[in-house]
């Protein structure tokens, strides 16, 4: 007699049962697992910030692909709602998004439809993704999460985003031209690279910049980024450099107390806003502290356990 397999039953669970509350549990979860939407989406994303202010409203999640462009992420653990799609439009405009995905527990068929027309109608460089979330499970098993693509950009438009973004350069003048970065903002990040270039010169270091899109990483042997210089992903100019740890694990002192900073624990970045009209920080001092933890070949040296 043939056995029979026992096969477990596939149950959906409600999503607040994981996810309480959007803004503290779902979308920090989200944030530190984009490999999960990616896969569903068709994207390797990666972050740049959450809760991101846009005028009076902040925006979910900040993302890049892995061709440079701008990523938006609303998320909505209801229905869709027609606020929600008022503040992704506000979003998209902006930030100059080229790619909008909305995530939420049900999309109606009116907003799918909003959507498929926005992909069908609106400028080529811009595609809207309609994301359906839910969390199932087996039995006693660890719930699980499950992307469903109800809306995408077709193959053509991917394919415009796709060209256009290659074709790109970057360069100073193309951040101000093409992204629209304001001219003071860009003046302030070429100071500040020709200041590290200049330091790297009297140090005698093999560091060599590589201009991405709105931001300038200052990178050494292997790949490895040791400083960036950003005048797009945010409001105000930003220094940042990488380091193995948080600065308080490391028993660093702020080189720059007259700057606001921040540590970005996802990229290993210690960063300060520089506004225009700040005077430009000594940049040896960033030096002296960023070095020893990078070697001339291979990853950032991990901190001393002693």
């Amino acid at each position: 007699m043939r056995s029979m397999v026992n096969l477990g039953r596939l149950e959906s669970m409600p999503l607040r049962s994981v996810w309480p509350n959007e803004a503290r549990d779902f979308t920090p979860w989200l944030a530190d697992n984009l490999d999960v939407l990616g896969q569903a989406v068709g994207l390797a994303l990666e972050l740049r910030h959450r809760e991101y202010a846009v005028g009076r409203y902040a925006l979910d999640l900040l993302l890049e692909d892995a061709q440079g462009r701008v990523v938006v992420v609303e998320n909505q653990l209801e229905q869709t709602d027609h606020g929600h799609l008022g503040q992704l439009l506000t979003y998209c405009a902006g930030t100059q998004a080229q790619v909008v995905i909305w995530i939420a527990k049900s999309v109606t068929e009116e907003h799918a439809a909003a959507l498929e027309w926005l992909n069908a109608n609106t400028v080529a460089e811009t595609g809207f993704f309609a994301v359906e979330v839910d969390v199932l499970r087996i039995g006693d098993s660890a719930p699980a999460p499950n992307f469903k693509v109800v809306v995408r950009p077709n193959d053509v438009i991917k394919d415009a985003r796709r060209n256009r973004t290659q074709a790109t350069t970057w360069t100073w003048d193309a951040y101000a031209d093409e992204l629209r970065v304001p001219r003071e903002r860009v003046d302030v990040g070429r100071c500040l690279v020709d200041s590290i270039m200049d330091v790297i010169e009297s140090r005698g270091l093999a560091w060599q910049p590589v201009m991405n899109k709105g931001y300038v990483a200052i990178q050494r042997t292997g790949g490895y980024n040791v400083l960036v210089v950003d005048v797009y992903w945010n409001k105000a100019p930003r220094l940042a450099a990488k380091f193995p740890a948080p600065p308080a694990e490391l028993n660093l002192t702020n080189p720059y107390p007259h700057l606001q900073d921040v540590w970005t624990p996802t990229e290993r970045e210690w960063g300060w806003t520089v506004p225009p009209g700040t005077p430009l920080p000594d940049l040896n001092h960033l030096f002296d502290l960023v070095q020893p933890f990078h070697p001339n070949a291979g990853p950032m040296a991990a901190p001393s356990q002693s």
